[in-house]
C-alpha cells in the first residue's frame, strides 16, 4: 500500500512539474489608454455604421463603395463597388449588409464575411428594413409586415392587418420571432404562416433571445422575461426609468441600460447583482468587448465597465464621433469628421516602449549618463538598446528580456550629439523609441555658455 501511495505522489509531481506555464496575457483595457488616428477617408459616409470587413474596419461610401481599412497592412481601399449610389442609411445584422438606393428602388444584400452579393432586387418597394438573415429579409411594405424568402419561387409573405410598431427579430433555423408593440409574432418558414401571442404589457424596446426566453422593456418601466415554450411572462422587474435600449447577456448575466443612464447587472431570476450610475447621457448603445462593456457618453467620456471585477476605467475622447463605434479586436473604432475628410480613430491600450533620461540637463564627458527603459503592454518583450555617436557608430549596446522598468548607465568619452535607439519585440507586437542628447566637454569653453558655482 505504501509503495502505491509513493507511486501516486511521484506521478502527480511529474504531471505538475511537466506542465507548461500559462502564457501571460495583456488585459483588454490596461491603462495608459490612447486615442490615435489610423487612417483618413475623403469620401462621404452613407449612414453612420462601421463593421468588420476583410481583416479590418469597413464603412460604406455614399458613391456606392464598401471601403475597408486593413488592420495589418495599415492601408485603406474599396473592396466592392456597387452599380448604384447608396442614398438610404445602410442596415447591418451580423455579417450581412443591406444597401439601398431610394431613387431607383434598387436593393442589395452583401455578405461581409464572403465579400460577395447574396441578393439583389429592383422595384420591390421595400420600406424600413427590420432584419436580415442568409435566406430572407424582414421589412415593412407600407404599414404591413413582410418577409421575403428570396430562395423560394413565391417568397413574399405578409401580415395583412396593420400593426402599430415593430422592434426587432430573432432567427431560428425553422422560424422567425418578431416583436411588435402588442404581440410577439412567429413566422414558420416551412408553411409560410404567422402565429401571434399577446404580450402582458406593450413593449417599448428591442428584445434579446437566449433560445428559450426573450427579455424586453415594457411600457410600465419593467424588464420582462417571457417564456417562448409557455407563451407567458416568467417575471418582471421594476426599473427606475423606461427601458428602450435592447437588453443583452454579458458574462453570464443580463444587462439592462434604462433611460436613467444606469447599468444594471441581473441574474436569471431578475435580482440585481450590481449597478453603476454613468453620470452622463448615453450617446450610443453599450458595446460588448471581451472583458468589458464600453459606454460612450455625451460628455465625451468612454467608460470601460468590467462587470466581473466591478471596476470602471474612464477615458476622455477627443471629439464627438460621427459614426457608431465598433469593437474590433480589443479596441474601439469610430469616425471623426474634419472638414471634408473622415478620420478613423482607435481607442485602446498603448503599446510601445518608453526611454527616459535622467533629469540632469547638462551631460559631460567622463560622467555617467543614466536612462531607464519601460515597455507598455508588450508581451514578454526582448529589448535591444543601442547608443550611436554623431558619426552613427555604435558606442554602447545592451540586450535584455524584461517587462518591467529597468535602468542603464553609460559613460561618454567624447562630446557630441548621441542617440539612444530602443527596439522591443513582444509576442503581440513590435515597438521602437528614440531619444537624443548632447554631451559637452568641460575642458572646452563654449561661447555664450557660463558655469556658475
Amino acid at each position: 500500500m505504501k509503495n502505491k501511495v509513493l507511486l501516486l505522489i511521484s506521478g502527480l509531481f511529474i504531471f505538475y512539474g511537466c506542465r507548461g506555464s500559462r502564457p501571460a496575457l495583456i488585459p483588454e483595457i490596461s491603462p495608459p489608454l490612447v486615442q490615435e488616428e489610423v487612417c483618413t477617408w475623403s469620401g462621404h459616409l452613407a449612414g453612420d455604421i462601421l463593421f468588420p470587413c476583410a481583416g479590418g474596419v469597413g464603412w460604406v461610401d455614399a458613391a456606392g463603395k464598401i471601403v475597408t481599412w486593413d488592420a495589418e497592412k495599415k492601408t485603406v481601399a474599396a473592396v466592392f463597388e456597387l452599380s448604384f449610389p447608396v442614398t438610404a442609411p445602410p442596415f447591418r445584422q451580423g455579417d450581412l449588409l443591406v444597401l439601398k438606393d431610394q431613387v431607383s428602388d434598387h436593393l442589395l444584400v452583401f455578405d461581409l464575411a464572403e465579400l460577395k452579393m447574396k441578393f439583389e432586387s429592383r422595384n420591390m418597394r421595400m420600406g424600413q428594413i427590420l432584419a436580415v438573415d442568409r435566406d430572407c429579409l424582414v421589412y415593412l411594405d407600407g404599414e404591413h409586415l413582410a418577409i421575403h424568402l428570396w430562395e423560394k419561387p413565391v417568397g413574399i409573405f405578409r401580415i395583412l392587418e396593420q400593426v402599430e410598431k415593430f422592434f426587432s427579430c430573432h432567427f431560428f433555423p425553422d422560424r422567425i420571432l418578431i416583436l411588435g408593440r402588442e404581440h410577439l409574432f412567429t413566422f414558420w418558414k416551412a408553411s409560410g404562416k404567422f402565429q401571434q401571442v399577446p404580450l402582458p404589457l406593450p413593449a417599448v424596446s428591442a428584445f434579446f433571445c437566449d433560445g428559450e426566453h426573450i427579455y424586453y422593456g415594457d411600457a410600465q418601466r419593467h424588464l420582462v422575461k417571457f417564456s417562448l415554450a409557455k407563451n407567458r411572462q416568467v417575471w418582471k422587474m421594476k426599473l427606475g426609468q423606461i427601458l428602450e435600449r435592447q437588453p443583452f447577456v454579458f458574462a453570464g448575466c443580463i444587462v439592462a441600460n434604462p433611460a436613467d443612464n444606469n447599468v444594471l447587472q441581473l441574474n436569471g431570476r431578475g435580482s440585481v447583482r450590481w449597478w453603476l450610475a454613468l453620470q452622463s447621457t448615453m450617446r450610443f448603445d453599450l458595446l460588448s468587448m471581451s472583458d468589458n462593456l464600453a459606454a460612450f457618453l455625451m460628455n465625451r467620456e468612454i467608460k470601460f465597465i468590467n462587470l466581473g471585477q466591478k471596476q470602471v476605467t474612464v477615458f476622455k475622447s477627443q471629439g464627438l464621433p460621427v459614426s457608431k463605434p465598433l469593437v474590433f479586436g480589443h479596441d474601439l473604432y469610430f469616425m471623426l469628421q474634419e472638414g471634408e475628410s473622415y478620420k478613423l480613430q482607435r481607442v485602446g491600450n498603448y503599446y510601445g516602449i518608453e526611454v527616459e533620461l535622467d533629469p540632469v540637463k547638462v551631460k559631460w564627458t567622463g560622467q555617467s549618463v543614466q536612462f531607464s527603459i519601460q515597455s507598455r503592454n508588450l508581451l514578454k518583450p526582448s529589448i535591444d538598446c543601442v547608443i550611436s555617436d554623431p558619426a552613427g557608430q555604435t558606442v554602447f549596446s545592451k540586450r535584455a528580456v524584461a517587462a518591467e522598468r529597468f535602468s542603464l548607465v553609460w559613460i561618454p568619452v567624447q562630446p557630441g550629439k548621441f542617440t539612444i535607439k530602443v527596439t522591443a519585440k513582444g509576442l503581440n507586437r513590435k515597438a521602437d523609441a528614440e531619444v537624443s542628447f548632447q554631451v559637452l566637454d568641460p575642458q572646452k569653453m563654449i561661447p555664450g555658455f557660463y558655469l556658475h558655482f
